[in-house]
């Protein structure tokens, strides 16, 4: 019941990406990705930890750091160091305070949260706002090709490996030969952002299928483990850099 609200909540903010880039409203645009970010954290989240226990308040601390840049960057002006010391602090009481969770799992909830935590502080830095229409593009273009995949079963063969990266690469390539970008930069950007999101993808399924309390992988999980897996490779790239030649 839990996850299908979930999908009702990303059918709206996926319609706001729409929305956003039909209206050419950044801020729409920036708040919708945010929170597609945000549920694919609490989702992750809760594939590990229990709502209806008192686990529920280790999965509000963690989203809680998640959305730390969006409250850094608008209220309070806390330096990036700053925060990283404040997140490392916090889990480690939070660790010592639930002992009876596994190091593994503990280890799982903590690398979702810094992919969210990365993608949120990429999403509202300066570099993400000057390019957000074309990044806009490549993520839903991204969003059809693999709802299509998604409906042929492609990531239940072998084959979707290949089509992780060979979809990834040629949007790239695509939507940025419409852009005053020299192709040789356009081709390192995209091999090397394609690369990225394989290996990021492979690690998100590994982490689902060890989670504890989500029966099946749905078809809406593989396309927005991939989307995300996409924007945090973006970042890890440092795409946008590359592709204008700032090595």
């Amino acid at each position: 019941m839990f996850q299908k609200q979930l999908r009702y909540v990303q059918i709206i903010l996926t319609l706001a990406t729409f929305a956003g880039l039909l209206i050419n409203n950044s801020p729409l645009l920036s708040a919708a990705f945010v929170g597609l970010i945000l549920i694919w954290h609490l989702e992750m989240l809760t594939g590990q930890l229990r709502i209806d226990t008192n686990e529920y308040l280790l999965i509000i601390a963690f989203i809680s750091l998640a959305f730390l840049p969006v409250i850094s960057n608008n209220m309070i002006s806390f330096s990036f160091i700053t925060i990283i010391y404040l997140c490392l602090l916090v889990f480690s009481i939070l660790f010592v305070s639930y002992t009876s969770i596994s190091i593994y799992k503990f280890g799982h909830i903590v690398f979702s949260t810094t992919v969210s935590f990365s993608i949120v502080a990429f999403i509202i830095s300066e570099k993400y706002q000057v390019n957000i229409s074309y990044i806009t593009y490549l993520f839903l273009s991204l969003f059809f090709l693999k709802t299509l995949a998604t409906f042929l079963n492609v990531q239940f063969s072998n084959f979707q490996y290949f089509f992780n990266f060979f979809a990834s690469l040629i949007v790239m390539v695509g939507i940025s030969s419409f852009y005053d970008y020299k192709f040789i930069f356009i081709a390192l950007t995209a091999i090397s952002t394609s690369l990225c999101v394989v290996f990021v993808n492979f690690l998100f399924l590994r982490i689902r299928y060890e989670s504890e309390y989500i029966m099946e992988l749905t078809n809406e999980i593989y396309l927005h483990d991939y989307l995300v897996a996409f924007l945090f490779s973006m970042y890890f790239v440092d795409s946008l850099n590359i592709l204008n030649g700032l090595f």
